[in-house]
This record gives structure tokens, C-alpha cells and sequence, in this order.
């Protein structure tokens, strides 16, 4: 399996983990094991790490995306790390990623590393849902 979705209880954080290549449904089963468990852990921070990612899904699938989550209740009050792949066009399509959740109202931000991406994800002082 291309993901694996965690609960972090030391930092009260979900941890979503992509590697190599992933398909749509990929995405949608990840997403479905996250919100069972930030349901059963009360969690609002979700980690999507894609560091590891080689290929992922079309430019149109993206897009479906923030609408897929809508459609699954997921947490509009919940706050999202993205940690990009490091670079070539698997780069620029999370990067589309992230502007597309942005601007369909996701508390989402994205990073280069992991280290940084967790740092701004247990920040205390940010208030979820309202950058």
C-alpha cells in the first residue's frame, strides 16, 4: 500500500505518510482512515507527509479533491502541514494541491521539511481554521 494514516498521540497530531506512485482512491482511502481516527482521538492536526512520493494523481483529480472531503465530513476546523516531494512535477502538482484546498477554505500550509511542517503544526498559539 503507497500510504499508511497514524495517530501521533504525543503531539495530538494525524500523520498521513505517501511513498512511491498513488491513485485517487489511494487518496480517498487515506483520507477515510484519517477521519475515523481524529474522530477517535478528538485530533484537529493533520500531517500530510508526500516527501516520499514519486508519482500521484491528474491535475483534474486534484482539483476534486477539497470537494471530496466536503462530501466525507471532514474537519473544516482541523489544520493541515504539508510536507512537498522535493521536486520536479510531482513538486508543482502538490503545490496546486495546497492552493486548491487554500482556496476552497483548508487550513493548509506547505513545507519543505518535515521538521518545520510539525513545528507550525503544534504551534499552540495559531488558531484552527482561521489563517
Amino acid at each position: 500500500m503507497p500510504w499508511r494514516v497514524e495517530f501521533d498521540g504525543e503531539l495530538d497530531v494525524i500523520r498521513c505518510i505517501y511513498a512511491g506512485s498513488i491513485a485517487l482512491d489511494d487518496f480517498k482511502g487515506a483520507t477515510f482512515e484519517a477521519i475515523a481516527l481524529a474522530r477517535k482521538h478528538n485530533a484537529h492536526r493533520v500531517l500530510i507527509d508526500t516527501a516520499e512520493l514519486d508519482s500521484a494523481i491528474s491535475t483534474m483529480e486534484i482539483y476534486s479533491l477539497p470537494e471530496f472531503y466536503e462530501t466525507t465530513r471532514t474537519d473544516r476546523h482541523s489544520k493541515w502541514a504539508f510536507v512537498l516531494p522535493p521536486a520536479g512535477q510531482i513538486r508543482e502538482d502538490a503545490k496546486f494541491y495546497v492552493t486548491v484546498c487554500k482556496n476552497r477554505g483548508w487550513y493548509i500550509r506547505a513545507f519543505d521539511h518535515r521538521r518545520e511542517a510539525v513545528a507550525w503544526l503544534v504551534r499552540k498559539n495559531d488558531v484552527v481554521n482561521g489563517a
